[in-house]
């Protein structure tokens, strides 16, 4: 994909970054003037169907949701032989670049990122979809130190069996993806734990010479306690990344708000004040129509319909008369 390609209403400008299935570009809306990143399937992925499927999900997936610490998907265009997603541009770095910048990072700038992630993910629970590949990697590490999930190119239904594993995150896999058990809401809680792990000592848990090798650890070793490398590690925190960590799921955290609960003493503590949001948040649109009188009946049917449309998915409408306008 060469500089300046036109994409629909986008333009790709450079390339931020390659993958394993997909490349990323910076772009601009065309008539907004709006920076955007645009991710393209590399074209060998987007001739298997099934993967090509599994890539506009994961846009539709990500489009469903609206929040502060979730990447945001724009829009979706299919060109030249292949698909790409239009998302927010973000400014920042991902947390493996912070992470390979500094040794291991302060408990409290731990406890800030654990806690916005925290938030995303209990708001994408509520929406049914596990993201199923939280690492350093996937975390953006805005300017402002706002975090954003992004990559939701795994996410499944709570209860799916996914055997679909790239070699990068077998390094934060749960014990139950490894196995081929169903993954539900405690297989994030894993992961994150593992990467919060790898934030407050500056290393991985489990090392080794290949990923046959990482995953028979996970599988089969319990993740030593942080307070070994970091003894002045809060006792809140290393408790958090033991419980996340435990092998089998039932011993873990039933669910992110959990966690939250129990680590907002500690951020009380240390001066946090960053609001989270955790519920959905509703928005609120305006629509004026206007009319002739004998229309009044025929109107009056249409909108009842729209309004059983929008019962549908879990919208509302409110209406209200303005005379003589």
């Amino acid at each position: 994909m060469t500089a300046d390609r036109t994409i629909g209403k986008y333009v790709i400008t450079e390339i931020l970054g390659r993958g394993g299935y997909s490349n990323v570009y910076r772009g601009t809306h065309a008539s907004l003037n709006m920076p955007v990143a645009i991710k393209m399937l590399n074209h060998d992925m987007a001739m298997d169907p099934e993967f090509s499927e599994k890539f506009r999900n994961e846009a539709k997936t990500i489009a469903r949701l609206n929040h502060e610490n979730i990447i945001k998907v724009y829009d979706i265009e299919e060109l030249y032989r292949t698909i790409f997603i239009i998302m927010e541009f973000l400014e920042g770095v991902p947390l493996d670049y912070v992470m390979e910048k500094m040794e291991r990072l302060p408990p409290r700038r731990v406890l800030d990122i654990v806690l916005q992630l925290c938030a995303g993910l209990a708001y994408a629970h509520e929406n049914g979809i596990v993201h199923q590949d939280i690492k350093p990697g996937n975390i953006f590490i805005q300017p402002d130190y706002r975090a954003k999930i992004v990559d939701f190119g795994l996410a499944v239904r709570p209860g799916t069996v996914d055997d679909l594993c790239w070699p990068g995150s077998v390094l934060y896999a749960p014990p139950e993806k490894i196995q081929g058990d169903p993954v539900d809401e405690r297989s994030d809680i894993y992961a994150l734990g593992i990467t919060t792990y790898e934030m407050v000592t500056g290393q991985r848990p489990f090392v080794g010479n290949d990923p046959s090798e990482v995953m028979s650890l996970h599988v089969n070793k319990d993740v030593p306690d942080p307070r070994r490398s970091i003894p002045d590690l809060p006792e809140e925190l290393s408790h958090f990344i033991l419980r996340a960590t435990k092998r089998d799921p039932s011993e873990r955290y039933d669910n992110v708000p959990q966690i939250l609960n129990e680590l907002q003493p500690l951020a009380q503590q240390m001066g946090l004040m960053r609001h989270l949001q955790v519920k959905e948040q509703r928005k609120m649109m305006s629509l004026f129509l206007f009319y002739q009188d004998e229309h009044q009946l025929t109107l009056k049917r249409l909108v009842e319909e729209f309004t059983n449309e929008l019962k549908k998915i879990g919208a509302d409408i409110r209406a209200a008369d303005f005379k003589d306008i």
